[in-house]
């Protein structure tokens, strides 16, 4: 397949002004040097776009993304590279750009569409499905400058939608009107993606890059971190994004904890771990840190379906503790929703479980058969009538699930498919998207 936009070793830089006026005297003394700052929205970035793909950029705010749509739109243009653009391009970038605010909706239409380079036998043409597409109905004859923020936005995207483009750049609009709208506008991008038209967004949202997208680059500070299948650029962007919130909390309590023991070291153990969340117990057993471990021993936020886990969790008792018979239990629940699974040691037949003073409790986890999303893991000791909880968790850690098979639901039941007794394998490099 053809590839309509290739983009070779572009940069963009912009220049950053002190807002600070300066004196006459330094004027003189600097002389010519520079009062800005060089910034590098984009540096050396390559890639190229097929015919009729739906490509989504995806990144944290102010890595590039926009900068780029806008270079392929041409209202931008690079410092260093080169542009290539093979088609037709229509952009719902910045809605109603060129509207103006005295004229009526059905006069900004003629003048909106003559900028995507319809001329006006053309527009008169498409008018009957810009209206209708956009609800405005009576108010189509009115200024717009008392149109709502959504009535406006409807306006502009209908416009942009219905101008033939053979290429479409979409920068977070997906979002514009009421609910019945904004399915209306997904389902009208579904539309164009299926007729064959190229379409390039920007989006946070990865429930949008899972179904339009086919491919996905990834930016990073101006520069691409990765690029590919889109499933597969999005769970390594989102599991670098969940290992750096994990790390950034992890930063914030020992922060926090340094400064209660600077203020008070003689805070009891139960006082001291407030950061693993809101737990209740007698004391008798506290928890004092948790980790969550891959396969490979490593501390991780993010795992994928069917791979071990193992919670580690160190403990301190007080005195007294040779006689507690402790019952450990477990339990994973969807963030913010009802229990999945949750077991004890009890209730599997384990009565008498010695402690020391201070110890670690592993439990592991063989394969993980959870769905893509987010879950919590709680930990609780209770007393082996399970009557009294010494120290119990219901959600003491999170973290992420990724599934290289789009399964609906939580959870993963093992299973097989049989066609005429001919079990059918599964073939994770052609699975269909859903």
């Amino acid at each position: 397949m053809d590839n309509i936009i290739s983009i070779k070793n572009v940069s963009k830089m912009f220049r950053i002004y002190s807002d600070r006026p300066e004196t006459m005297k330094e004027k003189i003394v600097k002389k010519k040097k520079r009062n800005y700052k060089e910034f590098y929205a984009l540096r050396n970035v390559s890639f190229d776009v097929k015919k009729g793909s739906t490509v989504g950029f995806i990144g944290q705010n102010g890595c590039g993304k926009s900068t780029m749509l806008k270079i392929i739109n041409r209202t931008m243009f690079p410092n260093e590279g080169e542009v290539t653009i093979k088609g037709k391009v229509s952009s719902l970038i910045e809605l109603g750009a060129g509207f103006h605010p005295e004229l009526t909706g059905r006069e900004n239409i003629y003048t909106n569409a003559t900028i995507f380079g319809l001329n006006k036998e053309e527009v008169e043409k498409r008018l009957p499905q810009i209206i209708e597409f956009s609800e405005l109905g009576e108010f189509i004859d009115n200024p717009v400058r008392t149109y709502s923020s959504g009535m406006y936005a409807r306006l502009a995207f209908s416009v942009a939608i219905h101008v033939d483009a053979e290429i479409l750049l979409v920068d977070e609009i997906l979002g514009v009107g009421d609910m019945n709208f904004q399915a209306k506008c997904a389902a009208k991008i579904y539309d164009l993606k299926m007729s064959g038209v190229t379409i390039i967004l920007v989006t946070h949202d990865m429930a949008t890059i899972d179904k339009l997208c086919d491919y996905a680059i990834w930016f990073d500070h101006g520069s691409i971190v990765t690029q590919g299948e889109s499933r597969k650029v999005e769970r390594n962007y989102l599991e670098f994004m969940a290992e750096t919130r994990f790390a950034n909390e992890i930063n914030k309590d020992a922060y926090e904890n340094k400064e209660d023991d600077e203020k008070n070291e003689s805070l009891l153990a139960e006082e001291q771990i407030k950061h693993l969340g809101v737990h209740h117990g007698t004391g008798e057993l506290v928890f004092t840190s948790i980790k969550l471990l891959n396969k490979d021993g490593e501390d991780k936020r993010t795992f994928c379906t069917g791979e071990k886990m193992t919670l580690v969790a160190t403990y301190k008792c007080r005195d007294g503790y040779d006689k507690l018979f402790p019952n450990i239990g477990f339990e994973i629940s969807k963030l913010g929703e009802a229990h999945i699974y949750g077991t004890n040691t009890a209730r599997e037949g384990f009565k008498k479980i010695p402690l020391k003073q201070q110890g670690v409790i592993e439990i592991e986890i063989e394969k993980l058969q959870l769905l893509s999303g987010e879950y919590a893991i709680g930990i609780a000791v209770d007393s082996i009538d399970e009557k009294t909880s010494y120290d119990h968790y219901f959600d003491i850690a999170h973290f992420k699930m990724y599934s290289e098979i789009p399964d609906i639901g939580i959870y993963r039941m093992p299973h097989k498919f049989k066609i005429d007794n001919q079990e059918v394998s599964l073939d994770l490099g052609n699975k269909n998207k859903l």
